[in-house]
C-alpha cells in the first residue's frame, strides 16, 4: 500500500465544519453563486438532491438555534464573499438573522427538491440586469459549474470518485487496513491531533451546556447519580452524543468531518477517544484507533455512498466497533466479527434527516459499537446464516451497499413527503 496516497486520501476526506453540513454546503453554494454578481441578488431559487433537502430542512444552523434552507440560503448570500469555506456560518449574528427574516418575508428564495440521489446543489442568483447560476456537485465545497448572463465561466468534469482514481480504498481488505494501522510510522498520523481536539472540545461543551436533547449531558448525570452504570459503554455513549447535542443544537463549536460529515465524524472518532481516555491508553493507540477507524468508514462509505438512506452513524458505528475491538487487543477474526454483529443489529437504520434527533441514534450506535466489540471478543460473532451478513466483511460491506442504494431507494422522498406535510 502507497502510504503518502492513502494519507493524501484520509486528509482529503477530513475537513473542519461550522454546523451540519448541509445546510453548510447550501450558504456555500449561495455565497459562491452571488459573489459572481456585480449588483445584489434580488431572487435565489435552489434545487437540491434528495438526501441534502433531508439533512438540512430541520437542523439548527450555528448561531441562530433555527433551521431552515430558505434560512441557511439567504445567510450564505448575506455572508457573499470570495474564499469561504465550510465554516462560512462561524459570522452568523442576530443582525445577520434579522436581515435574512427580512429577505425571506420577500419571498427572496425558492427551493425544490430533486428526485435525485446524487450530491447536487443548483442555486440561480439573478437581479434585473444579471443571472448566475451554479452547480456544486459530490461533495459539499466542490462547486464544478458557474454560468453567468449565458457565459460559462466554470466547467469542470467531476466524479463521485475523483479521489478515489488515485487511491481506491475499496481494493483493500479490512485485515490489510488494521495490519496498516499498526505499522504506519506514528509521524505520518500525528495530523489527526487537530481532529480529536476538536470532536473532543464539542463533546466537552455538550456535557457541560444545554443543546437540543441534552442526550449526551442527561446520560453523564444519570451515571454519575448511579442510575445508569458508569462503564465504557455509557462513558462512549454519552461522549459521542453530547458532541452530536452541540452540533445539532446550533452550538458554534465546529466538527472535523470524515467523507462529508460531522456526526459521521463524531462516531468515527470520539468512540475512540472516549475508549482510550477509559481505558488510559497512551496517545499512539489513540491516534493509531483513530487513523483505522476514519479508513474503516471510508471503506464502507464507498460501497454505500457520500450521502445515503441509511445512516451514516451506523456505518461509522461499525468502525468504531472494529477499532474498539483491535484497541482491547482483538485478532483479525473478532475486529471483523465486531463489524458483522453490528450489520446485524443495526443494519438498515434510516436517516430521516439532520436535527436534535441525531444524538439518539449515535448514542444507540456508539453504545453498540462496544457491545459488538464485547461479544466479538467473548467469541459471539454474527455468521453468514444472519440476514445481510455474508462470510466475509468484505461482502457484508457489498451487502450493506446494496441496502442502500437499491433497497432503500425510496426512502428519502418518502421522508421529505412527511416531513413537509406532518402534523
Amino acid at each position: 500500500m502507497n502510504t503518502d496516497k492513502l494519507i493524501d486520501y484520509v486528509k482529503s476526506e477530513m475537513k473542519p465544519s461550522m454546523g451540519c453540513t448541509e445546510p453548510v454546503a447550501i450558504g456555500l453554494a449561495v455565497s459562491n453563486t452571488c459573489r459572481y454578481l456585480e449588483n445584489p441578488a434580488e431572487k435565489l431559487v435552489l434545487k437540491v438532491s434528495s438526501n441534502i433537502f433531508k439533512n438540512a430542512f430541520c437542523v439548527k444552523i450555528p448561531n441562530t438555534r433555527e433551521a431552515g434552507i430558505p434560512l441557511a440560503a439567504a445567510l450564505g448570500y448575506l455572508l457573499t464573499k470570495e474564499n469561504n469555506t465550510m465554516e462560512i456560518f462561524a459570522n452568523v449574528n442576530d443582525k445577520l438573522v434579522e436581515k435574512a427574516y427580512e429577505l425571506l418575508n420577500n419571498n427572496f428564495v425558492e427551493m425544490e427538491a430533486m428526485h435525485d440521489t446524487r450530491f447536487y446543489i443548483n442555486v440561480i442568483a439573478s437581479n434585473a440586469k444579471e443571472t448566475v447560476e451554479t452547480v456544486t456537485m459530490d461533495k459539499h465545497d466542490n462547486l464544478v459549474k458557474v454560468v453567468k448572463n449565458g457565459k460559462i465561466i466554470l466547467d469542470k468534469e467531476v466524479s463521485e470518485n475523483k479521489e478515489e482514481k488515485d487511491f481506491d480504498i475499496s481494493e483493500y481488505t479490512v485485515s490489510e487496513l488494521v495490519k496498516t494501522a499498526e505499522t504506519i510510522e506514528f509521524d505520518k498520523i500525528t495530523f489527526l491531533r487537530e481532529a480529536r481536539d476538536m470532536n473532543l472540545a464539542a463533546s466537552e461543551e455538550g456535557l457541560k451546556n444545554e443543546y437540543g436533547l441534552c442526550t449526551g449531558k442527561r446520560l453523564r448525570e444519570m451515571m454519575e447519580k448511579g442510575i445508569i452504570p458508569n462503564d465504557l459503554t455509557n462513558y462512549v455513549k454519552s461522549a459521542v452524543a453530547a458532541a452530536a447535542d452541540c452540533r445539532m443544537g446550533g452550538g458554534t463549536y465546529p466538527a472535523m468531518t470524515v467523507l462529508g460529515s460531522g456526526n459521521q465524524g463524531f462516531q468515527t472518532t470520539l468512540p475512540i477517544i472516549a475508549t482510550a481516555q477509559f481505558m488510559k491508553y497512551d496517545e499512539e493507540k489513540m491516534l493509531r484507533g483513530m487513523f483505522l477507524s476514519i479508513m474503516l468508514t471510508a471503506r464502507q462509505k464507498v460501497m454505500v455512498g457520500r450521502l445515503s438512506p441509511v445512516c451514516g452513524a451506523f456505518l461509522a458505528g461499525a468502525s468504531a466497533a472494529a477499532t474498539i475491538t483491535w484497541m482491547l487487543g482483538g485478532n483479525d477474526e473478532q475486529i471483523h466479527g465486531a463489524m458483522k454483529n453490528i450489520y446485524a443489529s443495526i443494519a438498515g437504520m434510516m436517516c430521516d434527516g439532520a436535527k436534535d434527533g441525531c444524538a439518539l441514534k449515535l448514542a444507540t450506535c456508539a453504545g453498540e459499537a462496544v457491545i459488538a466489540a464485547r461479544l466479538a471478543l467473548a467469541g459471539t460473532i454474527a455468521e453468514k446464516t444472519d440476514g445481510i451478513v455474508s462470510a466475509t466483511v468484505e461482502d457484508s460491506i457489498n451487502n450493506i451497499g446494496v441496502l442502500s442504494k437499491v433497497g432503500m431507494a425510496a426512502v428519502d422522498m418518502n421522508v421529505i413527503d412527511i416531513l413537509m406535510n406532518k402534523k
